[in-house]
Formats: structure tokens, C-alpha cells, sequence
């Protein structure tokens, strides 16, 4: 696995961390069946498998952001629900870039 993998995949104490902050819930719709693990900044975009980069989504919610034409309105939801979380929270950290 490369170091770029590796910075992007999420370890399971980052999944407990995230599940316990989010209370096990879609941020989107507050359903608590079929639950994921979502990134902000995807994975393909080298979105890191942080906690300020990750939320918890139901299975329908996370497949319509990825796959579908909610990407936009979703991403608003998701980086404004993550700002409420960290007062600090900036895009720019959420990318590996260690390669460049």
C-alpha cells in the first residue's frame, strides 16, 4: 500500500471517532440504518482519512453524493456541518500532498 493510500484510508479508531461525533446518524437525512463512513474531499482526490474529513452517511445519501446530482447541494451540507465541528477546519488540510 503506498503512503498516499495510506493517509487516505480511514483506521478504525477514526471510524469510532467519527460515528461517536456524528451519534451514529446520516448528517443528511438522520437515518441511523445502513451507515457509512463518507469523505468530504473523496478519496480519488487524495481527501484524507481524517476525522475532519470524514461523516457519517446513510448508504442512500452517500451513493447520491458520489454517484449522482446532489454532489453539489450535499458538499454545501457536509462542509458546513463539518465547520460547526472544528472552528478551525480548513480544505486545504484535508489533501495528502506529501507527494508533490
Amino acid at each position: 500500500m503506498s503512503k498516499a493510500s495510506k493517509a487516505c484510508d480511514i483506521s478504525p479508531a477514526v471510524r469510532r471517532e467519527v460515528t461517536e461525533r456524528d451519534g451514529g446518524r446520516c448528517i443528511l437525512c438522520g437515518a441511523a440504518d445502513g451507515i457509512q463512513i463518507a469523505h468530504y474531499i473523496p478519496r480519488s482526490r487524495l481527501g484524507l482519512g481524517t476525522a475532519r474529513n470524514l461523516a457519517c452517511m446513510c448508504h442512500v445519501c452517500h451513493q447520491a453524493m458520489d454517484n449522482g446530482n446532489l454532489r453539489i447541494p450535499y458538499e454545501a451540507v457536509f462542509k458546513r456541518y463539518l465547520r460547526e465541528k472544528y472552528s478551525d477546519w480548513n480544505e486545504d488540510d484535508l489533501v495528502y500532498r506529501k507527494w508533490r
